[in-house]
């Protein structure tokens, strides 16, 4: 009899399951949202008008730091939330350590900038175009992220969350530095880093409705 009513249980437990086609791995599902994103932000920035003294940019070794230093913390963000889609993260949670661990060098490159610059604020607040630019540039990318994120299963929302908006983020902010020649960090700050900071938080609160299974 026992067997009996365990054999029903087993039935009635896995009378409602369908086949499901097991999920690629993390850098096959991610590769094709860097490749879309990097091109959106790309083509966006040329759209919006480059900024005039970019060739010059390029050629400063401060200006190459910060793009390369932005662009790695893009790229190892969004791997991570392919592993984090994953429910035990293929026992690899290493991997939110090193976007971490840049964007940690990222903040502190602010503050080295603050320290020697000076914190020279806008005389007014005023949200200018810049921060409809940040919105126009993250906008398409965090909706594509989330709905390749949407399709595993994190046991993390909340790191999710933070991954996700700081890969847009930080090719966002790529995007930005290339079009706006402000390169006060008072402006970058406030302009630049803000708009993200304020859609990541939004991201983060609703993290448990946006990445529930």
């Amino acid at each position: 009899m026992a067997n009996d009513n365990i054999t029903s249980l087993i039935d009635d437990l896995s009378s409602g399951l369908q086949p499901v086609r097991p999920l690629h791995h993390p850098v096959v599902r991610i590769l094709p949202w860097i490749v879309l994103a990097v091109a959106y932000v790309t083509g966006l920035s040329h759209f919006l008008g480059l900024r005039f003294d970019l060739i010059e940019k390029m050629g400063h070794s401060a200006f190459l730091f910060e793009m390369g230093l932005v662009f790695s913390i893009a790229v190892t963000a969004a791997f991570a939330t392919g592993w984090l889609a994953i429910p035990d993260m293929r026992e690899q949670k290493g991997v939110l350590a090193i976007p971490t661990a840049l964007f940690s060098v990222f903040i502190f490159w602010l503050v080295v900038q603050t320290y020697v610059e000076g914190l020279h604020m806008p005389a007014t607040i005023n949200w200018n175009h810049c921060v409809e630019d940040a919105l126009l540039m993250g906008a398409f990318p965090v909706a594509a992220l989330v709905f390749f994120s949407r399709r595993g299963a994190t046991t993390r929302p909340g790191w999710m969350a933070f991954m996700s908006i700081l890969a847009v983020g930080a090719l966002g902010w790529i995007g930005l530095r290339f079009i706006c020649a402000v390169d006060v960090v008072g402006h970058t700050g406030l302009y630049h880093f803000i708009p993200f900071v304020f859609v990541g938080g939004l991201l983060g609160a609703l993290a448990r409705k946006v990445y529930r299974w």
